[in-house]
């Protein structure tokens, strides 16, 4: 028996390194969160002491799992809240964490707006660099952020106790668990750099989650918004692709779980149409704290499987990577949503079905489809009314004319091509537009309408 299949399958895991997917059993400890009135710790002279004083639990998985997590259709769920209900065990942490490199390698770097994200965190004296990693998942992108910014101090939130050793722990970063739809109150005014990942299908208010969000910013500080689209769009015209229904029977099946997937959510109480419009069409201009002349929104497109080309062979061995992680991804996540499409109302049965033709979709790669991830960002005003406060040593670098006849812009990136900025609110609505005129105007058949029927 290898050491991989003698690992206790409820243990926690962290892969190393984001491209290295081994695993290793670990006994987590945390630091407790600060939202029962604890002070944050200002120093990394106490960055040892507030461990150790501020902690308010130690986990390990053999001792608290049961007060943290819970069974459903064979897969751990968090305990804290029925909104988000994917799966957080080791399957799905090894998931987010080749979904968390497919995306890094999109974006170029861990982030967007690079230039102006490493300005707003140059080194200051006198002033700690703060980041807040909200809905952090396997706590990778917080890790990784704390080693690239080893002044900085960064703080992981999520549902779930994080899988990352306390050994592996950079002296500078620590995680907390929590549900942000209860509010940020006590995070207020106190991050440089606030980013919130993949978390749009378990927020009951978007639009309150929004401003608490931003509330958590520093003057001049940035907020950066990462979802998905939870459709799937052709390769060639990034046009929309149809989910596979009674409506539409020639349409995709690996559409279909993306799709109630999202319908599941919102009939369990999510936002997620908000996050949506907000995201896609509105970005942060409209956002009261946020200076509206720093505000982006961008899409990237995902391959799903490897069979993006380029004539360049840098790129296309991106491409390839690139779409070999994402296949893989999106084969264990449609199945990660099966216990959230029970519970409103579907079959084993019948998700079990779509899945294994999801799964001959994904082999053959006939068709050739991307997934999309929709993003947002902007600086935080200097007070009311007033722009973000400059930016003292960034560095310009010039874009290059676009790729295609919109005005969406290439981000500069030589070695992922489909990543596209919208640099105004009109850009981005205009695009939105475009993307929704061949979706589904009716909804297809679904447990909970024929109940709602029946009672009736």
């Amino acid at each position: 028996m290898s050491n991989r299949d003698s690992i206790d399958k409820t243990a926690p895991r962290v892969d190393q390194d984001p491209y290295n997917f081994t695993p290793s059993q670990v006994a987590t400890t945390y630091a407790g969160s600060i939202a029962e009135g604890a002070s944050y710790r200002d120093s990394h002279a106490d960055a040892d002491e507030a461990r150790t004083k501020i902690s308010t639990y130690s986990y390990q998985s053999d001792r608290d799992a049961s007060q943290y997590l819970r069974e459903a259709h064979g897969r751990a769920i968090n305990a804290l809240s029925d909104q988000y209900f994917l799966p957080t065990d080791s399957d799905e942490w090894t998931r987010l964490d080749k979904q968390h490199t497919a995306i890094i390698l999109g974006m170029g770097a861990l982030y967007p707006a690079a230039e102006q994200v490493r300005a707003i965190l140059r080194p200051e004296p006198g002033d700690t660099k703060r980041i807040l990693d909200l809905g952090c998942g396997t706590g990778v992108w917080t890790v990784e952020m704390a080693k690239e910014f080893p002044h900085a101090e960064v703080i992981g939130v999520d549902l779930s106790p994080c899988p990352i050793s306390a050994d592996e722990l950079p002296v500078n970063c620590r995680f907390e668990v929590d549900d942000i739809n209860l509010g940020l109150s006590h995070f207020e005014n106190q991050f440089d750099v606030v980013h919130i990942r993949l978390v749009g299908s378990g927020i009951k208010d978007f639009r309150k989650t929004m401003n608490d969000v931003e509330g958590c910013l520093k003057p001049g500080g940035m907020v950066i918004w990462i979802d998905i689209d939870y459709d799937l769009y052709s390769h060639d015209t990034f046009g929309y692709t149809p989910v596979a229904s009674e409506l539409t029977p020639s349409g995709a099946w690996l559409q279909r779980p993306l799709y109630e997937m999202r319908r599941s959510a919102v009939l369990g109480g999510s936002d997620v149409h908000t996050m949506e419009k907000v995201l896609d069409e509105e970005g942060l201009w409209g956002c009261r704290l946020i200076d509206q002349e720093t505000c982006k929104t961008a899409s990237m497109y995902l391959p799903l499987g490897p069979w993006a080309k380029s004539e360049d062979p840098i790129e296309n061995q991106y491409l390839t990577y690139v779409g070999a992680l994402m296949r893989q991804d999106i084969r264990s996540g449609h199945r990660a949503v099966h216990p959230l499409l029970i519970r409103s109302g579907w079959s084993k049965e019948v998700v079990n079905d779509w899945s294994d033709k999801a799964d001959l979709e994904l082999e053959s790669m006939k068709d050739e489809m991307s997934l999309r991830i929709r993003l947002a960002w902007g600086r935080k005003r200097s007070g009311p009314a007033k722009p973000a406060p400059p930016l003292p040593g960034l560095e310009i670098i010039p874009i290059p004319p676009p790729e295609t006849e919109d005005s969406s812009t290439p981000l500069g990136r030589r070695y992922f091509p489909y990543f596209f900025v919208h640099e105004t609110q009109e850009d981005s609505k205009r695009h939105a537009a475009m993307r929704n005129r061949e979706k589904l105007k009716e909804a297809p058949f679904h447990p909970a309408s024929a109940r709602n029927v029946e009672k009736k």
